[in-house]
């Protein structure tokens, strides 16, 4: 935990450290899987917002930054890598609110460790909006795509149920999903990857009228992420 706090504060000043995976084809198709599902917990979509629906004419923008643990950073050494302990996605990440309590969003990011470009796309439904006496509930299905990692692309499909509350300027959340991976290696030898992991997470929204912050933690599988996002929600 502590090396992931760390990460979120280095990560505007991170170096690229490292290459693109060119030794891919040495590793066994057990380890390809393994590296798959950090890749796939480090590159799948991190919401970092509330289940509360913008409305019509909301926005919610800002600069993002996630740190998930590795949990094989062995294999990525073997890979033609370094062994990275975490793995940091920064972003610039756009929601917009639609009629009926639909919301929409994108972003797109980029995980210097290994090469990686990374776009996001998700939309949301609140199907039941934040009251005096109940709470947001949302369904939230997204989609992510990676380029640049050598010949490996990894493909990550998610749906999630949320539930959050509004209290004043801050607006605490909690859900739970499904993430689906696709990893295709891109070279002989190796097979393609698909699997599934279930995800829990929390975060905190706090709209400070000047500037909004949000904080998100999330467990997907054995991997562990922590996010960070700074812009305006309105």
């Amino acid at each position: 935990m502590k090396r992931l706090l760390a990460a979120l504060l280095a990560a505007c000043a991170l170096p690229a450290s490292a290459g693109d995976l060119p030794s891919l084809g040495a590793l066994t198709q057990d380890q390809f899987r393994k590296l798959s599902e950090d890749l796939g917990a480090a590159l799948s979509y991190k919401g970092v917002t509330p289940a509360t629906p913008l409305g019509v004419v909301g926005f919610d923008v800002g600069v993002e930054v996630s740190a998930t643990d590795i949990q094989n950073s062995d294999l990525f050494r073997l890979a033609g890598n370094a062994s990275p302990d975490y793995i940091v996605v920064p972003k610039l990440h756009i929601y917009k609110g639609l009629p009926w309590g639909f919301d929409i969003g994108a972003f797109v990011g980029g995980a210097s460790e290994v090469g990686a470009t990374v776009y996001g796309l998700d939309a949301r439904w609140a199907i039941l909006d934040d009251g005096v006496a109940t709470p947001a509930v949302a369904l939230r299905f997204s989609g992510t795509q990676s380029s640049d990692i050598g010949s490996l692309k990894v493909t990550t499909y998610a749906a999630d149920l949320m539930v959050s509350k509004k209290l004043t300027i801050a607006t605490p959340y909690l859900g739970v999903g499904v993430v689906h991976t696709k990893a295709d290696a891109g070279i002989g030898g190796l097979s393609d990857e698909s699997f599934n992991k279930n995800r829990v997470f929390g975060g905190l929204n706090l709209n400070l009228a000047i500037v909004n912050l949000a904080f998100e933690a999330e467990k997907l599988g054995d991997n562990t992420t922590l996010s960070a996002k700074a812009g305006w929600r309105f």
